[in-house]
């Protein structure tokens, strides 16, 4: 029987967009990721983000900062499934964070899931309904394919036939053109000074200042 803080520990070698720390919780303010949803949590993180980023867009602070957020719980999920078979449970209310230059995350006493698809159940789709008065829907759905995919490219080949079964559901399906690798929507990075187009952006260059979000 596969150890999740075993296997968490292992996967965070990959990148620090794997890392969740495990044990008593370290020094600092660390919260349930279920508090993410909140706007009085959220609207303080988006501010330190955008103004990290250098933009007075709200929206384009929120959507890296879910981009950012996604990315981290597709990495988790794949790379724990990839590792041991198992996904390791992100339970939004036992999974906690803490901004430290950046989200950092932690489980007191990581255990498995049932599968990765629960990440679109329990912590993606309630994160967006929640952030929508903020940045489009699309958008970060958008993101989250994209999340997912950039998860695989890390982990390799093995995750491949894991990110089709999760393609199959109807919220990431017409996402993304597969056969482009190209999604159906923009992250809004183009918009932050100096920013660009990310290689699977909807936009082939970065479009002039007036043209609308694709939701």
């Amino acid at each position: 029987m596969p150890d999740a803080a075993a296997v968490l520990a292992r996967i965070t070698a990959l990148s620090p967009y794997f890392a969740v720390s495990t044990g008593p919780v370290p020094d600092g303010l660390w919260l349930p990721t279920s508090t993410l949803r909140d706007s009085m949590i959220r609207d303080p993180l988006v501010s330190d983000t955008a103004q990290r980023m250098g933009t007075g867009e709200t929206r384009v602070a929120a959507s890296t900062l879910f981009f950012g957020y996604a990315a981290r719980m597709w990495s988790v999920a794949l790379g724990s499934v990839v590792d041991s078979g198992r996904c390791v449970r992100l339970d939004p209310d036992t999974l906690l964070w803490c901004n430290d230059g950046g989200l950092q995350l932690h489980i007191v006493d990581p255990d498995f899931g049932s599968a990765a698809g629960e990440i679109l159940d329990t912590q993606l789709e309630p994160l967006i309904v929640a952030w929508s008065d903020v940045v489009a829907p699309g958008v970060m759905w958008g993101n989250s394919a994209s999340a997912l995919i950039g998860a695989g490219r890390v982990i390799g080949h093995a995750a491949q036939a894991h990110i089709d079964t999760l393609f199959d559901d109807p919220r990431l399906d017409g996402t993304m053109v597969r056969s482009t690798a190209r999604r159906r929507s923009c992250c809004l990075y183009y918009r932050v000074p100096g920013g660009g187009v990310c290689g699977d952006c909807v936009f082939p260059s970065p479009p002039k200042a007036s043209t609308k979000e694709i939701p």
